[in-house]
């Protein structure tokens, strides 16, 4: 068995049409797995990503990555992020919270600021300063005016939230996920349901971070051209710290409904004219797992002839039936456990919505029984 820096390597593997060989290792102690993906791009990139799955609406995966962006134990700035996207030579530097996960990728094209950022990183997920004065800047604080005002609730992920429930269609593909899930964390809200944000307390938002950002919880990976040595005695020099913990952060599969279900849900939105109601409709179809990759790449292709060109049959149905104004929905959601398959229309009638309902699977009927257009296939082979 072969350790490095803490780190036994498990598998080594060519994939020759990225000109690359992998490398995977686990972390002894920790149990933290890390990919190596080795080749001679000079953009290297490493992230560490985390599984988050919500306890809850408050928000609390999606303000922690606000949060652990604002100092850490060895870089005690109030905005580490902020200076790096000034001062270094990063190609690519983000976090992103999922309905399951939280990444953290940066990027660059030179060694040292490479390492430098990776050092920052690590450092911020691991040795965050929290302080309620962070969940107070970063999540919801109340805020007055005068004293004759009543309290209003501010702070930078409530109001991001607000705004994104403010956005009908933003609420549409909320639901719809919701509406897939019942039985599992996506029913809930990682990024955070305005009304529930000021329930989260300092105390559950530091044992969110306690419970989740572990190594044994890790994901972490390298690709480029970095030094492999150098870059598993940075990654051991943080997490050997820590001991093993087993942490219940796996999604568990959503199992079929029984029959199909409609949900109605209300959105603010203003009447037109005539009086007419307008309303959007999707019809969500649950899909088996993301990482059936053959499966996976059979439904992108599929997606891809229904609805990604402008010819393709069922995009073709719905914007010129007249029934509403343009499509609405996800697609194909395949960044989660399990896909999903999403479309409507907005901008209807809610009185047509069976009729929608009723062109949609029709064009899938006939798409099913007369086949697919070959030209159609190869263009979506191709392009994909």
């Amino acid at each position: 068995m072969t350790i490095i820096h803490g780190f036994e390597l498990l598998r080594v593997k060519d994939v020759p049409e990225l000109n690359t060989k992998a490398f995977f290792y686990r972390h002894v102690k920790t149990g933290a797995e890390l990919l190596s993906l080795k080749n001679e791009d000079e953009n290297k990139v490493f992230g560490i990503t985390f599984r988050t799955p919500p306890p809850d609406s408050t928000g609390v995966p999606h303000i922690l990555e606000h949060s652990v962006l604002c100092g850490s134990r060895k870089y005690p700035v109030k905005e580490p992020f902020v200076e790096l996207l000034k001062g270094s030579l990063q190609t690519f530097l983000n976090a992103m919270t999922y309905p399951d996960k939280t990444c953290y990728p940066v990027a660059s094209q030179n060694l040292a600021d490479f390492y430098n950022l990776t050092d920052v990183y690590l450092d911020a997920v691991f040795h965050p300063r929290l302080t309620p004065f962070i969940l107070q800047q970063e999540g919801w604080h109340y805020e007055l005016d005068k004293d004759t005002d009543p309290l209003i609730v501010k702070g930078v992920v409530f109001n991001e939230m607000k705004g994104a429930y403010s956005s009908p269609d933003t609420l549409i593909n909320e639901y719809s996920l919701r509406s897939l899930f019942p039985d599992n964390p996506y029913r809930l809200d990682s990024g955070g349901d305005p009304r529930h944000i000021p329930d989260l307390t300092f105390e559950r938002f530091v044992n969110f971070h306690s419970k989740y950002y572990h190594p044994s919880n890790a994901k972490i990976f390298f690709y480029g051209d970095d030094d492999t040595e150098r870059s598993l005695a940075i990654v051991d020099g943080y997490i050997s710290e820590y001991d093993r913990l087993d942490t219940d952060s796996w999604i568990k599969l959503q199992k079929p409904f029984k029959g199909p279900k409609r949900i109605i849900r209300s959105y603010a939105s203003s009447r037109e004219g005539d009086g007419a109601r307008k309303g959007m409709i999707t019809l969500n179809w649950l899909l088996p797992e993301t990482c059936r990759t053959e499966l996976n790449l059979a439904m992108n292709l599929l997606v891809h002839i229904l609805l990604g060109m402008p010819g393709s049959p069922l995009r073709k149905a719905l914007i010129e039936s007249g029934l509403g104004e343009d499509l609405v929905g996800a697609g194909l959601e395949s960044d989660l456990r399990q896909m999903f398959f999403s479309i409507g229309l907005k901008g209807i009638d809610i009185n047509n919505a069976d009729a929608i309902r009723d062109l949609i699977m029709n064009t899938l009927k006939s798409l099913y029984k007369n086949g697919i257009d070959p030209k159609a296939i190869n263009a979506a082979l191709n392009t994909v």
